[in-house]
């Protein structure tokens, strides 16, 4: 099913290995072009009444950053995609970007580096529990924010 440059995944058992998907559960794909970010926002609806609202604007943001990461860095040939996989249970949220770009070696800042950009890693760094990036015929990065102690935190 195609709609505005994102392609959704209407058979769970498709490109998934056996995951079993929930209704807390969102996959797409979408153009790497720039509304990829505002598609991608978008598709987090289905998780919100589940969430936090505070941690939600965390989410939201940290997918957008790494789907902007995707669509401006992973230097892909037209028609490029970029995948999002999202699942939440009781304990966490886990967030996975997926492209066929090259790849990358994740840097921190440096002092003095421009202060208009550079900051997507910086941030899912200083606000998930665990990030990873992981390379081989797709570069993924991805990243966890544990639930149980977001919630506690605010009590």
């Amino acid at each position: 099913m195609v709609e505005q440059g994102v392609y959704l995944d209407t058979h769970p058992a498709a490109g998934t290995r056996g995951r079993r998907f929930s209704k807390d559960d969102v996959s797409i794909q979408l153009e790497a072009g720039p509304s990829a970010a505002a598609i991608a926002r978008s598709a987090l609806v289905p998780i919100e009444p589940q969430m936090d609202e505070d941690l939600m604007a965390d989410v939201r943001l940290l997918v957008s950053e790494l789907v902007t990461n995707s669509v401006r860095h992973a230097d892909m040939p037209p028609p490029a995609l970029v995948s999002l996989d999202v699942s939440l249970d009781a304990r966490k949220i886990h967030v996975e970007v997926r492209d066929s770009g090259s790849g990358f070696e994740p840097r921190r800042r440096r002092p003095g580096q421009s202060k208009a950009g550079g900051w997507g890693l910086y941030l899912v760094e200083r606000l998930a529990d665990r990030w990873g990036v992981m390379r081989n015929t797709a570069t993924r990065v991805w990243f966890e924010i544990d639930l149980t102690r977001r919630s506690r935190a605010a009590i």
